[in-house]
């Protein structure tokens, strides 16, 4: 089993939030959901660029963003991802209604024509730096993603306040996001941004801070230490 299909795997395990049921655990966190999207036939990113510039019409770049991940690794079950970035809960709450609205269906009804998303496994995040949503949507970035599991006793303003003080040669920043929804897998989704150009570290994150957190984890003895995209904001 490729790292694609596990990355996908180990996310659709914990299950998406259930937007009937409107909770909010922590209320002043940025609220990230992902998306994962396949094109239709003949179609590419360029197709989807064209169909975004209408996008930018119902975004808000002081509450609410969204960004085109492309994958740098090899993919098979989907084409990009959708991340899509709040304030905080009650913005998504609000946009989820503002969705139910004219203009936004008929746009999705053209998104629909040249890709589609995976509704039902979209997986919904808080993130803990307090950083800004422009840092978690600035243009010409690279993420790379790390699953990783906390140790004994420790606690996720340990973490923050490490990253804090380490200075990691060419990186830009470390999100740290956790699953709305526990789970036994991981605690943490940690997300280095950093320059396109600029090559970092291998095993980063274990190399300093590794007396924290575990992000050498295995699922059927896979490991997923080559999850880098792309990042394209679409403001």
């Amino acid at each position: 089993m490729k790292n694609f299909l596990l990355f996908t795997l180990i996310l659709i395990i914990v299950s998406c939030a259930n937007e009937e049921s409107f909770q909010v655990i922590h209320p002043e966190k940025v609220f990230v959901e992902f998306n994962w999207c396949s094109y239709e036939q003949n179609k590419d990113a360029e197709d989807l660029g064209e169909i975004f510039i209408d996008y930018r019409n119902f975004l808000d770049s002081n509450n609410y963003f969204v960004t085109y991940l492309n994958p740098l690794f090899q993919v098979q079950n989907y084409d990009f991802i959708l991340m899509e970035s709040f304030k905080n809960k009650e913005v998504f709450q609000t946009n989820l209604n503002e969705k139910n609205g004219f203009f936004y269906k008929r746009w999705k009804s053209n998104f629909e024509k040249t890709a589609k998303c995976n509704e039902l496994n979209r997986q919904y995040f808080y993130e803990h730096t307090n950083s800004s949503l422009e840092a978690i949507n600035e243009k010409d970035i690279e993420f790379k993603f790390s699953f990783c599991k906390k140790l004994d006793n420790v606690s996720i303003d340990q973490l923050s306040d490490n990253l804090d003080i380490l200075q990691l040669r060419n990186i830009k920043h470390v999100f740290i996001l956790t699953p709305e929804i526990f789970n036994d897998y991981y605690d943490y989704l940690l997300i280095i941004s950093k320059d396109k150009e600029e090559v970092i570290e291998e095993n980063i994150l274990s190399n300093n801070i590794g007396f924290l957190i575990n992000c050498n984890l295995n699922f059927n003895e896979e490991n997923f230490d080559q999850l880098f995209f792309d990042s394209y904001p679409l403001i």
